[in-house]
C-alpha cells in the first residue's frame, strides 16, 4: 500500500514538472513565431491598421526614419506614461513591419547633456521638467526623409492615444508625399484666425489646422471672379452675399471638372456669438440658390432640422440650479444617421451640427441626389428664427411634433448639369479710387452651358459644424495646442475633401476612437422615461404658474401702496371672502409644487433604476456568467461518477 502510494506521488510530480516544461516550451516557442500575431477585440478595432494607412505605407518610394524619443525615467516616474509608452512603441514597430523595410525605426532614451538630447532638442520636441532640480524628460516622435524634411509629433498625449494611428500615418504621409494637392477656401467665417483689436490674434480653427496637414490650403477672394484651374476641390463656407461674377466663377469650375464641398446655413450660430449681426439687422444665413437650382438641390433659408432621438442635452436652468434638456436643434448624430453605402461614411462615428439646414432634390432635376447625413424620424421643420438671439430649449422640445420623416443635412449631387447662367456677367466696375492692378486680370475661361461630364459636389447645410466649440476642445500643454476631437466633425471634411480629389486613402484612417463614447442604449431609455413624464410635468407647470398669477393679483388687490408696510394695510382691508380665497390658492399652490416634486422623483428614480441596471449588467453580468458555468460544470461531473444501473 506504501509503495502504490510512493508512486503515486513520484507519479503526480513527474506530472507538475512536465507541464511546467511544457507551458515553458510553448511560451517560448510562442513568443519566437507568434511575436507579430495578436487579436484585436476592441469595437473600433484600436490595435489594428486600418487599410488607409496600409495604403499609404505601401505608397512609400524613399526610405523614411522615424525617432522615437522616450525618457525611460518617466516611465518609471509616471507608470501610466509607461504604459502608453509600450503602446506607442508597438504601434511604430507595426508601422516598419507593413512598410516592407521603406521604414527604419530607432528608439532613443535621451539622457540629460548627451547628443541624443542635443538632437532631440534641434528637432523641436517638448522638455517637460520631471522634478523641482530642473530634470527633463521626453516622449515625442522625429520622423525624416531623404529630402531632409521633418515632421514631429512633440509630446505624446495620453488625452490623444485614440488617435494614434492618425498622428503616426499623418506624419508618413507628409513626408512621402512630394506635392500636397491644392484645396481652393473661399469663406466669409475667420477659419484661419482672425484679428480682434485689443484681444489680439485669435488661432486657426482646429478644422482648418487638419485640412492644412494634408492639403495645401490656397485662399480664395469673396470676389474671385475665376478659379484658378490648378485647384482640385473648391471648398466654399458660408456663400453668404456673393456678386454673381463670383457665383458664375464657381458655375464654370464645377462645369469644368472641379470638384466642390459646399457648407451653407439658414442659422450660423458661430456668426451670431462674434458679431450679433442678428441684432444689428444683418442676415446670419447662407445659400448658393441660383447655383443649387441648377445643381437640381435646393435648401430653405428659413427653417432648421430638429430632432428629439439625435438632440444634444444642455442647461435651461442655471448654473446655480441645473435643468436638463434635450435641445432638439443641436444634434449628436451617430451611425444610424450616415449612408453606409458612401465611402466618404463608411467608417464615421459621430457627427456634431448646430441648427443645420434641410436639404431636398428639386422635382424635375436631372442630377442624383444621394443623402449623406439625416436625421431620424423623429424629426420636424424648425422656424430659424426660434433659435436665434435667445432660444428656449424646453420650449422647443415641449412643443415639438415628428414628421416620422428623416430630413436630409448633407448630401452628395452627381450628373450633368447646365450652367446657371445663360451668359458671363459683366464685369464688376471698380470702385472709385481704387488703385489699379499692376498687371491686368487673367483673360476668364470661355463660357460653358454645360458640365464636359457628371459634376461631384457635397452639399452640408451646416457651417457650425465646423467650429471648435461644438466638436473639439483645444488645451495649452507647455505652449502646444493639444486638440482632443469628441466628434468626427474635422475627419468629414479632410475625409471629403480626399475623395472629392478621387482618393479614398485619408478615408480609411477614420476617426476611429472617441474622447466620449456614450452609453447609446441607456440614453435611449433615459430619454423615453423623460417624454413620459413631461406632459405631465408641464400640465403642472402650467397650472402652478396659473395658480401663482391668480394668487399675486389678488394680494395686489385695493392695495394703497407698495412695500411690507402696504402689504400689511392690504390684508387689513380684504373682505373675509378675499382672504379665504387667497388661502385657497396658497394651498393649491403648495399641493401642486408637491405633486411636481413627486413627478420629478419619479423621474429620477426611473432614471437611476436603468442605470443601476446597466451597472449591475456591467459588473456582475460576467462573474455570474462564470458562476452558472462552474455550477453547471461541477453537476455534469456528479452526475457522471454516479454508478450506472445495470441492464
Amino acid at each position: 500500500m506504501a509503495d502504490k502510494s510512493k508512486s503515486r506521488t513520484l507519479l503526480t510530480g513527474l506530472g507538475v514538472a512536465l507541464a511546467a516544461v511544457l507551458f515553458v516550451a510553448i511560451n517560448v516557442l510562442a513568443g519566437a513565431g507568434l511575436s507579430g500575431t495578436r487579436i484585436d477585440l476592441t469595437a473600433d478595432r484600436l490595435f489594428t491598421l486600418s487599410q488607409g494607412t496600409r495604403a499609404i505605407l505601401a505608397k512609400i518610394e524613399e526610405p523614411v526614419t522615424l525617432r522615437f524619443y522616450y525618457s525611460a525615467r518617466l516611465g518609471r516616474e509616471i507608470p501610466s506614461y509607461g504604459v502608453y509608452a509600450q503602446r506607442v512603441r508597438e504601434m511604430l514597430e507595426e508601422y516598419r513591419d507593413a512598410a516592407r523595410g521603406k521604414l527604419r525605426l530607432e528608439v532613443i532614451d535621451p539622457q540629460p547633456f548627451s547628443d541624443e538630447e542635443d538632437r532631440a532638442v534641434a528637432f523641436g520636441l517638448q522638455a517637460v521638467p520631471l522634478n523641482q532640480q530642473g530634470e527633463s524628460v521626453y516622449f515625442g516622435l522625429a520622423g525624416t526623409n531623404g529630402a531632409d524634411r521633418e515632421e514631429t509629433v512633440a509630446f505624446f498625449q495620453p488625452e490623444r492615444e485614440r488617435f494614434l494611428e492618425y498622428d503616426l500615418t499623418k506624419i508618413v504621409y507628409n513626408l512621402t508625399v512630394t506635392k500636397k494637392p491644392q484645396v481652393g477656401l473661399l469663406s466669409t467665417l475667420p477659419m484661419e484666425g482672425e484679428f480682434r483689436g485689443m484681444q489680439g490674434p485669435t488661432p486657426p480653427w482646429a478644422v482648418y489646422t487638419q485640412l492644412g496637414q494634408f492639403f495645401d490650403i490656397r485662399p480664395v477672394a469673396k470676389d474671385a471672379t475665376a478659379i484658378p484651374a490648378d485647384i482640385g476641390v473648391l471648398m466654399v463656407v458660408h456663400p453668404k452675399g456673393l456678386s454673381d461674377n463670383t457665383l458664375y466663377a464657381i458655375d464654370q469650375f464645377v462645369l469644368r471638372g472641379g470638384r466642390a464641398l459646399v457648407f451653407v446655413d439658414p442659422n450660423a450660430e458661430g456668426e451670431l456669438a462674434r458679431g450679433g449681426q442678428q441684432a444689428m439687422g444683418m442676415p446670419v444665413n447662407s445659400n448658393m440658390t441660383k447655383l443649387f437650382d441648377a445643381w437640381g438641390l435646393s435648401m430653405a433659408d428659413d427653417k432648421i432640422a430638429g430632432d428629439r432621438i439625435a438632440a444634444r442635452r444642455v442647461n435651461a436652468g442655471t448654473a446655480g440650479r441645473v435643468r436638463a434638456v434635450d435641445y432638439v436643434a443641436w444634434l449628436t448624430l451617430r451611425e444610424q444617421n450616415f449612408e453606409r453605402g458612401d465611402v466618404l461614411l463608411a467608417e464615421a462615428s459621430t457627427l456634431q451640427m448646430a441648427s443645420a439646414g434641410i436639404l431636398s432634390p428639386k422635382e424635375g432635376a436631372t442630377t442624383n441626389f444621394q443623402p449623406l447625413v439625416r436625421t431620424s424620424p423623429q424629426s420636424m421643420e424648425i422656424a430659424a428664427e426660434a433659435v436665434r438671439l435667445q432660444p428656449d430649449p424646453e420650449k422647443l422640445l415641449n412643443d415639438f411634433k415628428p414628421s416620422g420623416q428623416p430630413l436630409v443635412l448633407a448630401a452628395r449631387v452627381s450628373g450633368q448639369v447646365k450652367s446657371a447662367f445663360d451668359k458671363a456677367p459683366e464685369p464688376a466696375k471698380p470702385a472709385e479710387g481704387a488703385q489699379k492692378p499692376a498687371e491686368p486680370p487673367a483673360a476668364p475661361p470661355e463660357y460653358l452651358a454645360q458640365s464636359k461630364g457628371p459634376i461631384n459636389v457635397i452639399v452640408v447645410a451646416d457651417t457650425d459644424m465646423l467650429e471648435d466649440r461644438f466638436w473639439v476642445s483645444v488645451q495649452e500643454f507647455f505652449g502646444q495646442r493639444v486638440a482632443t476631437p469628441s466628434a468626427y466633425n474635422g475627419d468629414f471634411v479632410v475625409n471629403a475633401v480626399d475623395n472629392l480629389m478621387g482618393s479614398s486613402d485619408l478615408i480609411g484612417l477614420r476617426g476611429r476612437g472617441l474622447s466620449q463614447r456614450p452609453f447609446t442604449l441607456l440614453e435611449n431609455i433615459q430619454r423615453e422615461a423623460e417624454l413620459r413624464y413631461r406632459a405631465k410635468e408641464r400640465e403642472l407647470s402650467d397650472k402652478l404658474k396659473d395658480a401663482e398669477k391668480r394668487l399675486s393679483e389678488l394680494q395686489g388687490r385695493n392695495a394703497p401702496g407698495t412695500g411690507p408696510a402696504a402689504a400689511s394695510d392690504a390684508r387689513t382691508i380684504l373682505s373675509p371672502e378675499q382672504q379665504a380665497e387667497i388661502e385657497k390658492f396658497r394651498g393649491e399652490v403648495v399641493v401642486v409644487r408637491r405633486d411636481l416634486r413627486n413627478v420629478q422623483q419619479d423621474l429620477r428614480r426611473d432614471i437611476e433604476g436603468v442605470q443601476g441596471f446597466a451597472r449591475m449588467a456591467n459588473i456582475g453580468a460576467v462573474p455570474a456568467l462564470v458562476a452558472l458555468a462552474a455550477l453547471v460544470l461541477g453537476w455534469l461531473r456528479v452526475r457522471g461518477r454516479r454508478p450506472q444501473g445495470r441492464g
